[in-house]
């Protein structure tokens, strides 16, 4: 589940990064945030499960 919400915030912080608006920075950086946040979880519990 982990795996999923990062590849999905990548394909949100993409679809972003495509509207190019400065109207988007906040939610682009909370997305960015998201896709980080998801990242760490998924290396977390891999780690702490033993693998995917």
């Amino acid at each position: 589940m982990a795996k999923f919400l990062q590849a999905q915030s990548l394909l949100l912080l993409e679809k972003l990064n495509e509207l190019n608006s400065d109207k988007l920075d906040a939610e682009t950086n909370l997305c960015e945030e998201l896709h980080e946040h998801a990242e760490s979880l998924h290396q977390q519990l891999s780690a702490k499960l033993g693998g995917e």
